[in-house]
């Protein structure tokens, strides 16, 4: 039973879409018991099927719409020359269940299709939904189904349009966190660039003190000049990967390092009632890339800006730091109202952000439940590799 509860929680989309069809298949079924004809619960049983096959894994959307629709277009083509050919024979008339489902695949297409073969799609189901009243029977009195199938034709655009435009705005708000992020690593390549071409100068510098003092040494001052040099440029090829949106390569944040992280705790909990910072002993002493260090510190900062701005009513948060298999591990986890998740279709435009740093390191970042009432930030950041 807890099993089952468990599925109708993470299917809860489904489980509504079926209960209509549920629904509307009695209609159906009492209307053909009633007024007949039987045929009539073929199109409230094929269309269905065809339309809920979206749902499996890999089934590619526009095919499936377009079988869908076309199946109901054909159903209502071979009615009519049926009646032409057979009068008085039982024909498939106009199913409530059938409507239903293409009225699903005219939401479902605005909604997640480009626009040329949503445009498309939605014509042609239109012509499916405001077509069958005409041509499924031979009452010259319709207009009644057919002004209640151009409404819900008209009720289904609309539901899709706004859902489109839903999703766009909340692709153009990732995006804009996302160039925001970009331009502030824009703004840190300078120090990034300065701290090896630094570090390049005064290696050249030594090298020509070593070359007049102590020649025999010169080859180990060159190849430490090989090495800045190549610190560098892998540095900037990672940070200007990130400003090009290419998201596996990485960048580097000088100035932020884990030792802040206590300062950061002291800062959100003064009296120390509520966060319990644990990790390696003299992990913040440790030398890190400066990039993992520094990310590892964003992280814990947004998860604890998420916490105060989405849970007020949190009453102990775990912030846990240290390195696992040549990796740096951060978990942030609070027991408070959990705030919205990162992936989802809304807010956590924050992590967002965070994302794209942590992506850049070829690590991972996750923002979601871990069990009833607790919520965790946890991010992997790798260290071989990272400069």
């Amino acid at each position: 039973m807890i099993r089952l509860l468990r599925w109708i929680r993470r299917n809860l989309a489904l489980v509504a879409e079926l209960a209509a069809y549920g629904f509307w298949f009695l209609v159906d079924l009492v209307a053909a018991a009633v007024v007949g004809p039987a045929a009539a619960l073929v199109p409230a049983v094929a269309v269905p099927l065809v339309v809920l096959l979206r749902r499996r894994p890999g089934a590619r959307l526009i095919p499936t719409a377009a079988t869908a629709i076309g199946l109901s277009v054909a159903i209502s083509l071979f009615t009519t020359v049926q009646a032409l050919v057979f009068p008085g024979s039982p024909l498939a008339s106009m199913a409530f269940t059938e409507q239903l489902a293409l009225a699903v695949v005219v939401v479902v297409v605005l909604h997640r299709c480009p626009l040329r073969p949503a445009l498309l799609l939605t014509a042609a189901a239109a012509l499916a939904i405001v077509g069958s009243p005409l041509m499924r029977t031979t009452d010259p009195d319709t207009s009644t189904f057919e002004v209640l199938s151009a409404l819900g034709w008209g009720g289904a655009v609309t539901i899709g349009l706004v859902l489109r435009e839903v999703e766009t705005r909340r692709r153009a708000a990732v995006e804009e966190v996302r160039t925001g992020e970009r331009m502030e690593l824009a703004r840190e390549l300078h120090d990034v660039v300065a701290h090896h071409v630094t570090g390049i100068v005064v290696a050249a510098q030594a090298a020509a003190v070593v070359a007049r003092t102590s020649p025999d040494d010169v080859d180990r001052a060159l190849a430490a000049i090989e090495t800045a040099g190549a610190d560098a440029l892998t540095a900037m090829r990672r940070m200007v990967g990130v400003l090009r949106g290419q998201d596996a390569e990485g960048t580097r944040s000088p100035g932020t390092d884990l030792a802040e992280v206590h300062t950061l705790v002291r800062r959100f909990d003064p009296d120390a009632r509520l966060v319990r910072l644990t990790g390696d002993p003299g992990l913040e002493h440790a030398v890190l890339p400066p990039g993992v260090a520094a990310t590892g510190y964003r992280v814990v900062q947004e998860a604890l800006t998420n916490v105060r701005r989405h849970a007020p009513h949190v009453t102990a948060v775990e912030i846990d730091v240290r390195i696992r298999e040549e990796a740096l591990l951060v978990s942030v986890r609070n027991d408070g109202v959990p705030p919205a998740p990162v992936s989802g279709r809304g807010g956590g435009f924050g992590l967002v952000g965070m994302g794209e740093r942590v992506a850049a390191l070829d690590g991972w970042l996750t923002a979601g439940p871990v069990g009833p009432g607790l919520w965790a930030v946890s991010a992997r950041l790798p260290l071989r590799g990272a400069r």
